[in-house]
C-alpha cells in the first residue's frame, strides 16, 4: 500500500517544498518515504502504539501519537532530530573553515618566509 503526502515549504536545509513523498509499507508498521527514488525517512510502529520516525540517516525525530503526525515531522525542520542534526552540521563547518583557514596562513607564511631563498 502506497500513500502520497504533498509536502510543505520549510527552510532551505530540508527543503522538500516542489517534490512528492511516497510512502510505501514495507512491513506491517514500518512505513519507509521516498522522494524520487531518494531515501527520505521512515516510520516504525512501538510495540505501545506510538509511532517513531526517522529522517534519512536513520537518525530518531521523535515518538507521536498517530501515523499522520510522524509522516509529517520528516517534513519539518523544527523536529528535534533536525535541529539537533543541523546545529552538529554547522559546527563541523564552522571548525573545518577554521582549520583551512590556519593551514592556508601557514602556507603563505612559509611562502614568505621561503622566497628569498629560491
Amino acid at each position: 500500500m502506497s500513500t502520497t503526502a504533498e509536502s510543505r515549504p520549510v527552510d532551505a536545509v530540508r527543503a522538500l517544498s516542489s517534490r512528492r513523498i511516497t510512502w510505501s509499507t514495507v512491513a506491517p508498521g514500518f512505513y519507509v518515504a521516498s522522494t524520487d527514488g531518494e531515501f527520505v525517512g521512515s516510520v516504525d510502529t512501538s510495540p505501545d502504539g506510538h509511532f517513531i520516525a526517522m529522517d534519512g540517516q536513520s537518525t530518531p525525530i521523535g515518538r507521536y501519537g498517530t501515523l499522520k503526525d510522524a509522516q509529517q515531522s520528516l517534513l519539518t525542520t523544527t523536529a528535534p532530530g533536525n535541529l539537533a542534526r543541523r546545529r552538529r552540521t554547522r559546527r563541523h563547518l564552522r571548525m573545518t573553515a577554521t582549520a583551512s583557514g590556519a593551514v592556508a596562513g601557514a602556507l603563505a607564511l612559509t611562502a614568505g618566509a621561503l622566497a628569498p631563498f629560491i
